[in-house]
């Protein structure tokens, strides 16, 4: 581009030394015209026009002869076309940049702007699943927490020295022995409740009613009085006696009350609607009853069902081994330590000589007794709580 630039100037600069040749000759043709001043001044000047006019014919014949002039010329004519050429390509250039961007510019930048709403949408959502999993891990983290606690309260009293002393007091020391001429079974003592007038206890007993027929032997003997063995802890015992309150034969329960006011030294603690509800398989458990006419006698075991039904009546199946004598006895939670059922009766095997199967004993659950209790307008004895309310004294 340069050099064409170049090439131009110099064409101009040779139209322009033409121009003034021309203008110089036409002034050199005015002096002729002019009367000759034969003085010596003016030779000197003769001399110096006619070299000039000499000069000005060399030149006018060098430019019209020159081929250079020519070549120039063409030249200017290829530039100028070539910078026409330039112009009309950068005039189409800007029109096509005009439409792209009247057209495809706004397309392009209506697709970016969407591509953009898309991702940040895309960010949006997967800042929401972050958000969720964080909030997930916490409440994981959480109630992993309140497992660990839970577990932990569980496994401490197992790693713990055992309580035998407080164990005797919650399990053994409740269950009294029901005894006649020919029969013993076992019962439960609640924990004694200041009678509403507040003089004195009332105390109840809970049994299976099989025990106490057995000790009356007769029905017409109901309104006698039960003989009760209670027990220490260093083995001693008091022969008290109770009374019948209420009975269910379907059920095979009965409640007795004893036939003093004091306050009893140990009463089994009843568990919770709340707690009964979650008792299920595998939970472990102890038996205590008085089988054969002994003192007081635990087994562990684990309760095998809480669906068994026998009679039309729901029984809990428990592994603990029991045996004759256990009837009336209790079943408690061995975690809580806590009453959950009233041991009924026993599987045996065989018609002729039929043998016992001790770890297939069955007890009415304490969700049974309550429902009987409410019924039979003794629901005082129990509530949703640990300890039962106090109750009035029935006679």
């Amino acid at each position: 581009m340069q050099r064409l630039l170049l090439t131009a100037a110099l064409v101009s600069a040779a139209a322009l030394a033409l121009d003034h040749l021309q203008v110089l000759d036409a002034r050199i043709a005015e002096l002729e015209q002019v009367p000759r001043v034969e003085v010596e001044h003016t030779r000197e000047f003769a001399r110096r026009l006619d070299n000039l006019r000499r000069l000005l014919e060399e030149a006018r014949v060098t430019f019209e002869s020159d081929d250079r002039a020519d070549a120039l010329a063409a030249k200017l004519v290829i530039v100028s076309k070539a910078l026409e050429r330039e112009r009309c390509a950068i005039a189409a250039q800007d029109e096509r940049l005009a439409d792209w961007e009247e057209h495809w510019g706004d397309r392009q930048r209506k697709s970016l702007e969407g591509k953009l709403d898309a991702l940040s949408a895309d960010l949006g959502r997967r800042q929401r699943d972050l958000d969720e999993l964080r909030a997930l891990a916490s409440r994981t983290s959480e109630q992993g927490e309140e497992r660990l606690l839970a577990l932990s309260q569980q496994v401490q009293p197992l790693l713990a020295e055992p309580d035998t002393q407080g164990l005797w007091h919650e399990v053994v020391g409740p269950v009294a022995q029901l005894s006649g001429d020919t029969t013993v079974g076992s019962g439960v003592l609640l924990e004694s409740q200041r009678r509403t007038n507040g003089e004195g206890y009332v105390t109840h007993v809970l049994t299976s009613w099989h025990v106490v027929r057995d000790i009356y032997g007769s029905l017409e003997r109901i309104e006698s009085p039960v003989p009760v063995r209670l027990y220490e802890p260093d083995g001693s015992t008091t022969d008290e006696t109770a009374h019948m309150v209420a009975y269910d034969i379907g059920l095979d329960i009965a409640l007795l009350e004893m036939d003093f006011d004091r306050q009893a030294p140990h009463g089994a603690r009843l568990a919770s609607h709340d707690e009964l509800r979650r008792v299920d398989t595998f939970d472990a458990v102890y038996a205590v009853g008085c089988p054969l006419g002994n003192d007081p006698i635990p087994t562990s075991g684990e309760v095998a069902s809480t669906t068994h039904v026998v009679d039309g009546v729901r029984y809990w199946m428990i592994s603990a081994p029991t045996y004759i004598g256990n009837s009336g006895g209790g079943i408690f939670d061995a975690r809580t330590r806590k009453l959950v059922g009233i041991f009924s009766k026993i599987y045996t095997h065989g018609s002729a000589r039929s043998t016992i199967v001790p770890h297939m004993g069955l007890a009415t659950p304490l969700p049974v007794i309550y429902e009987w209790l409410d019924r039979t307008g003794h629901a005082s004895l129990f509530n949703s709580h640990d300890a039962p309310r106090t109750a009035a004294a029935s006679r």
